[in-house]
């Protein structure tokens, strides 16, 4: 919390200092035009001011909308990573405030684009607000665990669907927060003015100032990031768990799931000091990489029947192997290849060509078991083809034997996966904290001689 009392109280003072530049730029664009305006009287001048402060606040409320539509379904997933992302838009935005005073001949567009850049950031804050405030989220002793029971019981928990032990304070640490924050604001904002007074309309002055606040922003707001612990997955998450999870056999560099170490799993504080809070996830830990269509790779009608009615008979997932058919051609799969020869690998990496296939009716359990069945297979697939130009073409059908072997492997872990995670303080995700997979299947379901 102290983190974050420091990045308002110096936000607070920024935008004190933004404003005081953005009425000095619009005077200085009125002095501009006072010629052209003197003929028309003062209330010309007036009008002008007017006119060009409506218009930046209309392209951003424009922005904000547009940004709203197309990036409203990441936040709660990704938290984290955008809410720090949003800072640096807002020291652009502020910026571009402290730029019109340097050059108020570019006020409208100048103001226009800080406007905007500040309307994203704020929109993208807000919209993040609530996922933070979850990981303060109190629970009573009662909650319901992820144990090793029945199925049943695994998916009233790790669907989050009936929680009975969750104390929905959310409003009461959301209430006290904003009160806090706005104490912090209207003390920055004194602060703000006296600085503003203190340094007076000295160009140099303002820039430094503003460059001194903004770093010290930037740095607050990244320690109070990182002092955020989810106790839920979310896919990135997920993906280092199980990556900490499979151990590798030193001859065949697979996974061994006979002599899966369960407490290798990190505890939440281990993955929030390691987390990134501002670059993307690594390639592979993308859940646009693991998840995908039936068509994503060829399957023919023979293959598709195998893995629907005998490899993966009775799961609401299957995994599929084959080159990316949609993706291999574009410009950061080229650039990866390029980084494999340099290793002195040829060839695709094995661990691109295989992905999940959901299940229209899959859940946040069929999501995790696939995800684990998925870890298992890359490896696998890694110590069986890695550095070899004969894995470009292969195709489902030749991996049919390391799909079961995933297959079998994961009915092994998932059990002891799921009783590790409650031990070590991890909670059943929420569907929000796993994201949107859109990319989904129907087929039927045989689940005869599987447990249902």
């Amino acid at each position: 919390m102290r983190w974050r009392i420091l990045q308002r109280f110096m936000n607070a003072n920024v935008h004190v200092i933004g404003t005081q530049s953005l009425l000095m730029g619009l005077r200085g664009m009125q002095r501009s035009t006072v010629v052209s305006a003197a003929a028309k009287g003062g209330a010309a001048l007036g009008a002008v001011a007017a006119t060009n402060w409506v218009l930046k606040d209309t392209l951003g409320k424009l922005v904000r909308m547009a940004w709203a539509s197309k990036m409203g379904r990441k936040f709660d997933s990704d938290a984290k990573r955008w809410r720090y992302r949003a800072c640096f838009i807002y020291a652009l935005g502020n910026g571009l405030e402290v730029s019109t005073y340097l050059h108020p001949r570019f006020f409208l567009v100048l103001a226009m684009l800080a406007n905007s850049c500040k309307q994203v950031s704020m929109l993208t804050s807000s919209a993040t607000r609530n996922a933070l405030y979850n990981s303060f989220r109190r629970m009573d002793d009662d909650v319901d665990t992820v144990g090793t029971g029945s199925n049943s019981t695994l998916k009233s928990s790790i669907n989050g669907g009936r929680r009975r032990g969750v104390v929905e304070n959310i409003g009461d640490i959301t209430a006290k927060g904003e009160a806090q924050i706005a104490v912090v604001d209207l003390l920055g904002i004194a602060s703000g003015i006296c600085l503003s007074r203190a340094i007076g309309v000295s160009v140099q002055n303002v820039l430094t100032v503003w460059s001194v606040l903004q770093l010290g922003e930037i740095y607050c707001m990244y320690h109070e990031i990182r002092s955020i612990v989810y106790q839920t997955l979310n896919f990135e998450r997920m993906y280092t768990v199980l990556g900490r999870l499979l151990p590798v056999d030193d001859e065949s560099g697979s996974a061994n799931g006979e002599s899966c170490c369960c407490d290798r799993i990190p505890t939440p504080d281990q993955i929030a000091a390691e987390e990134k809070v501002f670059l993307p996830p690594d390639h592979l830990g993308r859940k646009e990489i693991a998840f995908g269509s039936a068509g994503r790779s060829v399957l023919s009608p023979g293959e598709l029947d195998v893995l629907i009615r005998d490899v993966f008979r009775g799961e609401r997932f299957f995994l599929a192997v084959g080159a990316d058919e949609k993706n291999k051609r574009g410009l950061s799969a080229r650039f990866r290849q390029m980084l494999r020869q340099k290793k002195g690998l040829s060839g695709l990496d094995p661990q691109e060509q295989c992905h999940i296939v959901l299940h229209a009716e899959a859940d946040n359990l069929d999501i995790l078991k696939s995800c684990l069945a998925l870890c298992v297979l890359r490896q696998r697939l890694v110590g069986k083809f890695d550095g070899g130009d004969n894995f470009e073409n292969i195709r489902t059908r030749d991996c049919i034997a390391d799909l079961r072997y995933a297959k079998a492997n994961s009915d092994v872990i998932f059990p002891q996966l799921l009783d590790q995670l409650t031990r070590q303080g991890w909670r059943p995700p929420l569907r929000s904290m796993l994201g949107r997979v859109s990319a989904r299947a129907e087929w039927t379901i045989d689940y005869d001689n599987t447990d249902s």
